[in-house]
């Protein structure tokens, strides 16, 4: 969606009604017909009681992906796009994410294709591409009282 002069936000469009707003890389205005802005999302998974947990953190981006390209050819866009060092990037994971599963992709599969899957559960389904790495943004702590620290929290607004 490219924003003119006003925008209208009813809820209904936005996950977790949370808006994070980013500038479209010139090559990614003009879309083909068969090509898609898909969600992309940082992630690590944790160790529940009976299951695994996705955790998404840091900031999530659109990335526009063509027909046919395979998760190389994405890669390659996303290292250069987070400025991610090779020795760092060559430890990341790559998944389609749906329902909260991840499904691991290998460097040969075709993005696109996954992205297409409609499955029963209709349009609310969130489906995006993950990147499993560690998260390093440092931690800051603050003091609630002299006797206690507490990590930031993110701000939400809700409507």
């Amino acid at each position: 969606m490219v924003v003119e002069d006003w925008l209208e936000i009813d809820g209904s469009h936005c996950a977790n009604n949370l808006l994070f707003p980013s500038q479209i890389p010139e090559e990614e205005k003009n879309l083909g017909p068969l090509d898609r802005l898909i969600h992309v999302y940082h992630f690590t998974k944790e160790a529940g009681q009976n299951q695994v947990q996705v955790q998404n953190f840091g900031e999530p981006f659109f990335l526009l992906i063509h027909e046919g390209e395979t998760l190389a050819e994405v890669k390659a866009r996303i290292q250069k796009k987070l400025q991610v060092s090779d020795e760092e990037f060559c430890k990341w994971k790559f998944a389609f994410l749906s329902m909260g599963r991840p499904e691991y992709l290998q460097d040969s599969d075709v993005v696109s294709n996954h992205f297409q899957r409609r499955d029963i559960y209709g349009a609310w389904e969130q489906q995006y591409l993950g990147l499993e790495h560690t998260d390093t943004a440092p931690k800051r702590t603050y003091t609630t009282n002299q006797n206690r620290l507490t990590f930031e929290k993110p701000v939400k607004i809700y409507n």
